[in-house]
């Protein structure tokens, strides 16, 4: 299962990016920390700046706004940690057997559940600005989509070719397969996480409903 943290990745991404200053690069560390621990309309643009070392005024110089500050910090997020995540996924998917449609859909399903619980944080600190921010929607969606397409694609044409998933184009299975599971990280992660939540029940009740639909 994937035990990749996003955000414990990110201090190194941040740190190798010649472009910022080591100024630049301590605001969006602690601003992601803070953000994940705190939410990011509960930060303050003091406290970033406090747990930066820096003053308001030095920070602010950089940066504009706390708002700049996050689509900052996102773009490493968008850039290189997702693909790289997307990339270990595929090589997982490749070398794990799938003798049945049941298989790689219970496979697939706790394999992204296990993901989204290791990364909790970093997943209500993300989708919460994309579901207000157009373009960096945009441009995740760009992204996370030719990512995710060459994470599965080859493993979908094999189930088909096999008879074991219905033959429909690639593009409607994975529209259908995205979004019942983001589906549920946004409600379990970001809308409703303080709900009683079983999660081998909800892994059970995805792969039914997925399987229900894309058996052949």
């Amino acid at each position: 299962m994937a035990k990749k943290n996003i955000l414990d990745e990110f201090p190194a991404i941040v740190q190798a990016n010649k472009e910022l200053t080591q100024k630049q690069k301590d605001v969006l560390i602690a601003s992601i920390r803070l953000f994940a621990e705190q939410g990011y309309a509960n930060t303050s643009t003091h406290q970033i700046a406090v747990a930066a070392h820096q003053s308001e005024g030095t920070m602010f110089k950089h940066f504009k706004s706390k708002a700049n500050i996050l689509r900052t910090a996102l773009e490493p997020l968008i850039k290189q940690i997702i693909p790289d995540v997307e990339a270990e996924f595929k090589r997982d998917t490749l070398n794990h057997p799938t003798e049945s449609l049941h298989d790689f859909l219970d496979y697939f399903v706790r394999n992204r559940m296990a993901f989204a619980e290791e990364n909790q944080d970093a997943i209500k600190v993300f989708f919460s600005e994309l579901l207000y921010n157009e373009s960096l929607r945009q441009e995740f969606i760009e992204t996370a989509r030719e990512e995710l397409i060459a994470a599965f694609k080859d493993t979908i044409a094999d189930l088909q070719h096999r008879h074991l998933m219905i033959d429909w184009p690639f593009t409607e299975i994975f529209r259908y397969i995205i979004a019942v599971i983001v589906g549920y990280v946004i409600d379990r992660y970001v809308l409703f996480p303080n709900r009683d939540w079983d999660d081998d029940v909800e892994a059970g009740y995805l792969v039914t409903e997925l399987e229900k639909v894309l058996q052949p």
